[in-house]
């Protein structure tokens, strides 16, 4: 009796169809992939799941960690496939091998943990708004126990636009690509800066509607949260894309300003590399952003001598810096070497 009510459970499990796929790519992530499928098994969400980890040239243990987690966190019914190095190779690898084209899929990186209401709110939403193909988290930096008193500075200084997300809104307005926020207004959000607040998501953490909206070359020198914006908007037309402030994605903070130059290196010269090929040329117009002063004032004299202290590192890196420097690819930024 025992054995036959194992092998029907056994059948149940094999016949499960994933209602979501979280989506990761794991490129030597030893050290941060434990707490981020930790954080993924503790999401606040009764779904059937399966967790696809693509291990994209990995040197080190990932694979070793992902086999332990397969044990710790059933839950998240994880497979491991592999791929190219490669951020654009393993998430192409990943839509591939998804089985319900028609569940919704997270893409989560590999070095984040998530608030454990995070996925709910993205999968809540996204049954709510049937316009939308991408809804994206709020990337917000976890607070190390120990900081030097320089490394606390730069800490609030370089991480500015995470604590306060309305000090940035479009240069151009950007009103019909926010044609769901009237109706549909976030709870810790005014729907006056929505409507004004950039066009784009965060590649840490996004939902997609489908498999099959994904659509990305795989290119060593492609990033998702720099072509899947502009080609989603190019295609679908605008309003088909929401960030929810209120979907907590904590990443490692930058506590230098070599951290931090070499973070928005590999962005400001993957933007660049989209510019020269034209493809998006209406959507990169208007996925331009300004710092919002009048809202920065509003905050008091401290806030606003950190948010200048911000936008003259910022100004430093992107008219100096990134400019007179010798460039790299892409992929040579993307895929730096972890120790």
């Amino acid at each position: 009796m025992i054995h036959l009510l194992a092998l029907k459970c056994m059948a149940r499990e094999d016949n499960m169809t994933p209602k979501l796929y979280y989506g990761i790519p794991a490129y030597n992530e030893e050290e941060n992939l434990p707490s981020c499928l930790r954080s993924l098994a503790g999401q606040d969400i009764d779904l059937d799941l399966e967790t696809i980890v693509c291990l994209n040239g990995c040197t080190d243990k990932t694979e070793e960690v992902v086999d332990e987690a397969k044990e710790k966190h059933p839950k998240l019914n994880i497979r491991t496939i592999y791929s190219e190095k490669g951020i654009s190779y393993a998430q192409n690898a990943i839509v591939r091998n998804i089985e319900n084209r028609k569940a919704p899929i997270v893409f989560v990186d590999a070095d984040i943990t998530l608030d454990r209401k995070c996925v709910g709110i993205l999968y809540e939403e996204m049954n709510r708004l049937d316009q939308l193909i991408v809804i994206g988290g709020w990337p917000v930096p976890h607070r190390p126990k120990k900081m030097s008193s320089w490394e606390r500075f730069l800490y609030k200084i370089l991480h500015m636009r995470a604590f306060y997300p309305e000090s940035e809104i479009s240069k151009h307005n950007v009103s019909k690509f926010k044609n769901y926020v009237r109706e549909n207004p976030q709870p810790v959000t005014d729907p006056d800066f929505e409507i004004r607040s950039k066009i784009y998501f965060h590649g840490r953490t996004f939902m997609m509607r489908n498999a099959d909206f994904f659509e990305m070359p795989e290119d060593k020198n492609v990033a998702d949260d720099t072509y899947l914006p502009n080609m989603i908007h190019t295609k679908y037309g605008p309003g088909t894309i929401r960030t929810r402030f209120d979907a907590l994605v904590y990443y490692k903070p930058y506590l230098s300003l070599r951290e931090h130059y070499k973070a928005y290196r590999r962005i400001f010269w993957d933007l660049d590399n989209i510019d020269k090929k034209g493809q998006f040329k209406e959507s990169r117009r208007m996925e331009e952003t300004r710092l919002d002063w009048n809202y920065i004032f509003s905050k008091g004299p401290l806030v606003t001598l950190e948010f200048l202290a911000y936008a003259a590192i910022s100004f430093m890196e992107e008219n100096v810096l990134y400019g007179l420097l010798p460039k790299k690819s892409i992929s040579e930024v993307w895929q730096y070497e972890k120790k």
